[in-house]
């Protein structure tokens, strides 16, 4: 079989279908909404929409909002496109909210096949600036807006609500109470009770998570009444997947044994730290969740951690270690079926490396696992995997036939390089794949001679992987195999050896960089720790000394205690082993240099197939010439060739579509791409297609995607329960409109008091960077009125006197180092009657600045406390506010204001302006909001050399921080002065491994 290995980049557009027609453009502002007119041929969606039960639903959301919880894999993009393209005419305005940069893409692609007409779906970020978007929104059509930039606009009255048709979100699941997408929703509600909100989302565990009842209190921060449930076994979704299954091949292939060794001692880590969290932590998680079946999954780590949170400063320093610990191991196993034998080392010794005293870590601090025999079969059997320590080449099973050369490695070193075992497998598929088609091409010959059209169809390949590393990796190897065999080698000898050679590059440089990186660290800190060490009692036994003798009574071997005492290495030795492992190669690479090259990305063939020098150093000199190029390049057939692809989400149903591959192989499995191949077989039941699943038998692999499954199906049942009986009240306000200032305004003299002033809605004047946070959407859910501006002083004006700078945790350290605070405070200060810094924690997160673990009876100068104190003696006139939460920070605002005048908010603009900033145009709104993307500049402020008085002269002069790094000394001590260059130039020119 002649076949190619395509990138995942290329892309697989199909030919669009011509665009159809559509009505004229808006020529006026609509001063109401124009709903679209639904006839017959509107609803004609044969481009998208070929499926009946895709249809049925898109006929459900037309006729009502609602909240759409759809299986994965189902096709959720295409109905959301469907709706886009009805709504596509300029006499509607349609949101379209919650859509990340590749789906909109992918969007925009489907809406062009679709025929809608230009410009389409149209992208508003924050390089749009507020005139473009005014015109924008008046325009009308479809847009897609970040939830930052739409807030704003719709709190600054920049986009007229009655213009907005309706709103459509998607993943949905990610609205919460305190989210600016319920912001949005609430805002739009109260102010447009036509416009119409759609939701989409096909992630049903997140709406059964945590809650007494989350379906229901989803519905209402969408602001919904009803939700479409449609699972996979949904009676229409199964009979219409079941008309023509795919021919599928389930391939189940063992671990080797030094993998299922690996996997069940990485098993055995995860079991001793949830007991060891079970044991001391009862009272405070959900024991019932705490499994080694729940800890395959990522979503594992953020439900212990949100249980903790609010006691994190009554958990133990253990406890938080091995927290931490479970997403390492959580890692390690998905590694362990996807990375290289040799790659999987590397990262194991990483971890060494981390743990060791270089780090400035004291015994408390480093993982506990690393101690158990299973922590120390992880890394002793990972490095067999890859190579042994011998002083005579001795054969072993693992070798077979692999003779890879030891001249150029290290002495003592025997290469084993064990394979992943579904490289062979897929081997052994591509070669029935190729028998298959070898036997079919008599048939194929003989009918198109008779005179069939065969054009549409093709012998491609298809196979999805997990991620673009593993696609790399598979295309490598699967074009070197053949080279190995001829040489008589194994299939990825060619692909493992020359990582072999990148592992002994990377080791012999690994000390020296974690010396570098941890020695000023380990400096500071060193009097520190030997400090706590002596206070510190001898650790309990417990889970990770259960079963062990003391190290000097293990006498159960031959040799006595010191023999027995070295049959479990300690951290420390596993650390000085690697140290003198490391230092043997470098001293080997630095003698042998010619042994060892530089070796790139590229495949390295053997000595036979090497170009040579000269010739190859003179095709460069050459003029390229046309007819040679068109000679050896060419477009590669579409119907011949290997394509190898990430799975990426709904972009596989495009893929599929485009190449409609007549293989296709599962590399990993996943469940979502699964259904797609169901939905792709549904739509093109006459294509012959055939299907390989593999998946690794008795493995954590196939466990994991068997669960996702369950948890799906699970998910399902609880939600259609929870329909069946959840009630939503009619009526219900949106907000609280708090009237707590009316008795304020009451004069007796006047009328006994009968006679009251007017009320006003109190205001706060809130930075535009704040919009980050949920504090602004809790401020105007309790009914205080939002004006957004940019701000140079403060984040929150309460009032003419009243400036507040809030600070999470974080950045209260973070602002304390940079010295950022103290310039802030010193700003407050100097044009507010009344400075406040506002410390505020996490909703989720304890109450409190240190922990109980953390409290020593020495207090250095470098400790938050003394900071603070040093704060407050500098700026005697700045109040510290600590707030638990920011539903308690709305309450404290609230009492702040009850007696003092509202803001004005071009006054809060001008104040901390140079008299050159100062003009007519710096307090309109287009100005004020004209550049929302702060992150960069965050950034550039927090660079060495940088201040807040040439912060904005060295954006005026470079167009992006890479410009900046890229200049010369002199050009940087130009624009900043010496000092600041010097630190400036330094920073962006450090090179650790070259520092001594």
């Amino acid at each position: 079989m002649s076949s190619q290995i395509l990138p995942a980049e290329t892309d697989f557009s199909p030919v669009g279908s011509p665009p159809e027609s559509h009505s004229s453009s808006r020529s006026q502002v609509c001063s109401h909404i124009t709903l679209p007119s639904l006839s017959s041929t509107q609803l004609s969606y044969p481009c998208t929409l070929p499926l009946e039960f895709h249809r049925h639903i898109f006929e459900e959301l037309l006729s009502e909002d609602g909240l759409l919880i759809l299986s994965r894999g189902l096709g959720l993009r295409r109905i959301i496109c469907a709706l886009l393209k009805i709504y596509s005419d300029k006499e509607s305005l349609v949101i379209l909210l919650n859509a990340n940069g590749h789906e909109l893409n992918f969007i925009k692609e489907e809406l062009a096949e679709c025929g809608v007409k230009k410009p389409g779906l149209r992208v508003v970020n924050n390089e749009t600036n507020s005139k473009e978007r005014s015109e924008l929104y008046v325009s009308g059509g479809i847009l897609s807006i970040t939830s930052r930039i739409l807030i704003i606009d719709l709190l600054q009255k920049r986009i007229p609500t009655y213009l907005i048709t309706g709103i459509l979100v998607m993943h949905a699941e990610r609205v919460n109470e305190t989210s600016t997408e319920a912001f949005i929703l609430r805002i739009f509600k109260e102010e447009n009770k036509e416009g119409f909100i759609k939701a989409f989302s096909d992630s049903p565990e997140s709406f059964v998570s945590s809650g007494l009842s989350p379906l229901q209190t989803a519905l209402q921060l969408l602001q919904l009444r009803k939700v479409f449930l449609y699972p996979r076994f949904h009676v229409m979704i199964r009979d219409c997947l079941e008309q023509r299954k795919a021919d599928v091949t389930e391939l189940y292939q063992p671990l080797s044994p030094s993998m299922d060794e690996i996997q069940q001692a990485i098993t055995e880590c995860i079991e001793a730290c949830l007991s060891e969290i079970k044991k001391g932590n009862g009272n405070w998680l959900n024991v019932d969740d705490l499994s080694v079946e729940n800890s395959f999954f990522r979503s594992f780590d953020v439900l212990i951690k949100q249980q903790l949170e609010p006691v994190w400063h009554r958990v133990s320093s253990k406890t938080k270690l091995i927290v931490n610990d479970l997403t390492t191991l959580r890692k390690l196993l998905e590694y362990l079926v996807s990375y290289d034998c040799v790659s999987f080392n590397s990262f194991l010794e990483t971890i060494i490396t981390s743990q060791t005293p270089t780090s400035a870590l004291s015994q408390q601090q480093q993982s506990p696992w690393l101690s158990l025999d299973a922590g120390n079969t992880i890394f002793s059997v990972a490095k067999r995997r890859v190579f042994v320590r011998t002083s005579t080449t001795i054969p072993t099973d693992n070798t077979q036939k692999n003779s890879y050369p030891t001249s150029k490695l290290p002495p003592g070193i025997q290469p084993v390089l064990e394979e992943l075992p579904k490289w062979n497998l897929l081997a052994e598929i591509l070669q029935e794949i190729e028998s298959d088609i070898t036997s079919h091409a008599t048939e194929t010959s003989r009918t198109s001679s008779e005179g069939e059209d065969l054009s549409h169809l093709n012998n491609t390949i298809l196979i999805m992987m997990e991620n673009e590393r593993e696609c790399s990796q598979l295309r490598e190897y699967l074009s070197t195999m053949h080279i190995a065999e001829r040489q008589g080698l194994d299939k990825g000898s060619i692909m493992l050896g020359r990582l072999l050679k990148n592992y002994f590059k990377w080791k012999s440089g690994m000390s020296k960089v974690s010396k570098n990186l941890f020695n000023e660290n380990g400096k500071e800190r060193s009097k520190e720790v030997n400090s706590n060490s002596e206070r510190d009692e001898p650790p309990k036994r417990g889970t990770f000394q259960r079963g062990q003798q003391p190290p000097n009574k293990r006498r159960r071997i031959r040799g006595g205690s010191n023999t027995a005492a070295s049959v479990v290495p300690t951290r420390k030795s596993k650390a000085k082993l690697l140290e003198e492992e490391a230092q043997e190669i470098a001293n080997f690479i630095n003698s042998n240099q010619t042994i060892l090259p530089e070796v790139s990305t590229a495949v390295t063939f053997s000595t036979n197939t090497s170009l040579n020098n000269s010739s190859s150093t003179s095709c460069y000199d050459d003029e390229f010439d046309v007819e040679a190029f068109s000679t050896y390049f060419g477009l590669l057939d579409l119907r011949d060739l290997i394509i190898i692809r990430p799975i990426s989400g709904e972009e596989d149903d495009r893929v599929l579509q485009s190449i409609k591959p007549k293989y296709i192989i599962i590399y990993h499995p996943d469940q979502a791409f699964v259904r797609r191949v169901e939905v792709y077989r549904t739509f093109y039941p006459d294509l012959p297609c055939k299907v390989f699943f593999m998946m690794y038998e008795n493995s954590i692999e196939e466990q994991k995607y068997l669960s996702v499954i369950r948890k799906e199906k699970d998910a399902f049942e609880k939600l259609i329960r929870e329909k069946s009986i959840m009630a939503i009240p009619l009526g219900r306000p949106l907000r609280v409109i708090n009237n707590q200032y009316e008795s304020l305004n009451i004069n007796t003299r006047i009328a006994g008091g009968r006679i009251t002033q007017q009320i006003k809605e109190p205001k706060i004047i809130i930075d535009v960077r704040e919009f980050r946070s949920s504090l602004p959407s809790l401020l105007h859910q309790s009914g205080i009125e939002i004006l957004p501006c940019t701000l140079t002083i403060g984040d929150y004006i309460l009032s003419p006197n009243l400036c507040v700078e809030r600070k999470s945790i974080s950045d209260l350290i973070g602002s304390f180092n940079s010295g950022r605070l103290y310039t802030q405070c010193e700003a407050m200060s100097i044009h507010y009657k009344q400075p406040i810094l506002l410390i505020e924690f996490d909703r989720n997160q304890s109450f409190t600045l240190q922990s109980i673990n953390e409290f020593r009876p020495d207090i250095g100068m470098n400790d938050i406390s003394s900071k603070l104190v040093l704060l407050t003696i500098t700026f005697p006139r700045l109040k510290i506010i600590w707030s638990s939460n920011p539903i308690a920070t709305v309450e404290i605002f609230q009492d702040l204001k009850k007696l003092e005048e509202e803001p004005d908010l071009e006054t809060a603009q001008m104040i901390g302006l140079d008299d050159g900033e100062i003009d007519d145009s710096l307090i309109t709104n287009n100005a004020i909001e004209s550049d929302y993307n702060l992150i960069p500049q965050e950034f550039l402020r927090s660079l060495p050399g940088v201040t807040s008085k040439n912060y904005k002269y060295i954006m005026s002069k470079v167009e992006n921080l890479k410009e900046l790094s890229q200049l010369s000394k002199n050009e940087l001590q130009n624009m900043v002065g010496n000092d600041n260059g010097n630190k400036l130039f330094e920073f962006f020119n450090r090179d650790v491994k070259e520092e001594k």
